[in-house]
């Protein structure tokens, strides 16, 4: 048991010191240099310009993970931004690293306690600490698409706004970008630079449908390439969409006003019912046993 300790805690250690970077491993930056001098086609972009999920492996623990869950923590680092210090490398090397420090939890609960109950709490603490990392990139990418779906109504108004002045719509877009502020107007932003770097506008946003799970902004990305495939009027497709985008998002005000009293149901009855009834039944409770 002592020896089984002794390695789990000097593969934390050295998990730890790759995860942390004192140890390197070869970086997506390396590969890409690498991919270049042997002329590979790049995986994570297709013909048609639309940035896709990579689910290649790469690194030396990337081959040991299966391409669906490297595809899912992909995924889940495009929504979430790709926050910095962060890569699909690190979560990959963070899950081990949890999973370890789970087992030396459970290898104190083991030789400490006998209860079964806790042996089985133990065994679901490796379980949590492996996928501890999946869940702070998943919170953070449904944080960041909720804080789009919040901010893109103001954003069309403004949009609006500049149209009815007089100004182009794509001057009216990079405009919203620069002066606006958190995850969308750094996709507009992105929106922007691709259209300059070559992309066409149709898959310019395409490439932004992909990067988001908003209905919202997907539809109006689609709203914006048919109108250009059909010679619709941008400006008027774009006022449509922020009256639309206006009515939804009252209507999910609405939806969370409606689901209030629901939930205050739940602490209702845990923490303020149990406490009305003692103050209210406790004296006669206790009088009633005092008479008897």
């Amino acid at each position: 048991m002592i020896a089984l300790a002794l390695i789990c805690i000097l593969g934390a250690i050295a998990l730890a010191a790759v995860g942390t970077g004192v140890v390197a491993l070869p970086s997506s930056t390396v590969r890409a240099r690498l991919r270049a001098v042997v002329a590979e086609p790049e995986p994570t972009v297709a013909t048609s310009g639309v940035v896709k999920v990579d689910d290649s492996p790469g690194g030396f623990w990337e081959r040991f993970t299966p391409s669906s869950m490297l595809q899912r923590i992909e995924r889940n680092m495009v929504l979430a931004g790709r926050p910095d210090g962060w890569s699909r490398e690190r979560v990959v090397l963070a899950k081990p690293m949890g999973a370890v420090v789970g087992m030396l939890f459970a290898l104190v609960i083991f030789t400490k306690m006998d209860a079964p109950m806790l042996k089985l709490v133990a065994l679901g603490v490796i379980v949590l600490g492996y996928f501890v990392p999946d869940l702070l990139i998943y919170n953070q990418a449904i944080k960041r698409q909720e804080e789009i779906q919040k901010s893109l109504p103001d954003t069309l108004d403004q949009i609006v706004i500049s149209l009815e002045a007089g100004v182009g719509f794509e001057a009216a877009l990079a405009r919203a970008g620069e002066r606006g502020e958190g995850p969308l107007a750094d996709e507009i932003v992105r929106l922007m630079q691709d259209m300059s770097l070559g992309l066409s506008r149709r898959e310019a946003y395409l490439a932004l449908s992909e990067r988001t799970t908003v209905d919202e902004l997907r539809g109006f990305c689609k709203a914006v390439v048919q109108a250009e495939e059909f010679g619709v009027s941008i400006a008027s497709v774009v006022r449509t969409q922020a009256k639309e985008m206006r009515l939804s998002r009252r209507m999910r005000a609405e939806a969370r006003a409606q689901q209030v009293p629901v939930k205050i149901l739940i602490p209702l009855m845990i923490c303020i019912l149990p406490v009305l009834f003692v103050i209210v039944l406790g004296p006669a409770v206790v009088t009633a046993y005092a008479v008897t």
